[in-house]
């Protein structure tokens, strides 16, 4: 999956140096391809069209002095449901990690360093791709950065800090899991613990 180049070997290789690794040429051009499958394993691979896909989020666990939760409503406020903030992470080079940094200066107009990952949930959807959602630790937030924020009233209806039972009445089960799940990381020190729509696996 990671290819390497040994030294010397590759682009610029000299006659020589092929003789000395036992191909020349003329016995380079008669052997068969080193990359060619073999046909069986070749068949049973999935066709890029068949290969499972997921979309890739990042979220950011906020949270102030009096222990509260940063929570975001997504628009149309009718269908969608209370969240962490966070988006998608956009195709390409971007991490989990730059989309956090990115998604929140663009929907809350906060500039951010995610501190620790707190958890990585796999979350299911009947109707849709499923979702890996990476949970960064995004710190507390002071009074004064809580006034600074500016919604992207585009994407986010509205915000507010919420006790954790509150967040547990806004939430949907799984996402108040991911919640719970993130809190205790948070608290302890530790993780990042794996979920499964918002449940440790076996639990």
């Amino acid at each position: 999956m990671f290819p390497h180049r040994l030294k010397g070997v590759g682009g610029g290789t000299s006659h020589a140096r092929g003789e000395q690794w036992g191909s020349t040429p003329s016995r380079r051009a008669a052997e068969p391809a080193a990359a060619t499958l073999d046909p069986a394993v070749s068949e049973a691979l999935p066709r890029a069209g068949e290969r499972p896909t997921a979309l890739v989020k990042a979220r950011m666990l906020f949270t102030d002095s009096r222990g509260r939760v940063l929570l975001v409503r997504l628009q149309p406020v009718g269908e969608r449901p209370w969240g962490l903030p966070g988006g998608t992470v956009e195709t390409g080079s971007e991490s989990p990690r730059a989309a956090a940094v990115r998604e929140t200066a663009e929907e809350l107009g906060l500039d951010c360093t995610p501190g620790r990952l707190l958890s990585v949930d796999w979350v299911t959807r009947p109707d849709d791709r499923p979702r890996v959602v990476h949970v960064f630790d995004g710190g507390r937030l002071a009074d004064h950065r809580l006034a600074r924020i500016r919604l992207d009233e585009d994407e986010l209806a509205e915000w507010r800090m919420c006790p954790p039972g509150e967040a547990e009445e806004l939430l949907t089960d799984a996402g108040w899991g991911q919640l719970k799940e993130s809190l205790a990381a948070l608290t302890s020190g530790t993780g990042p613990v794996e979920l499964v729509d918002g449940v440790p696996p076996g639990a």
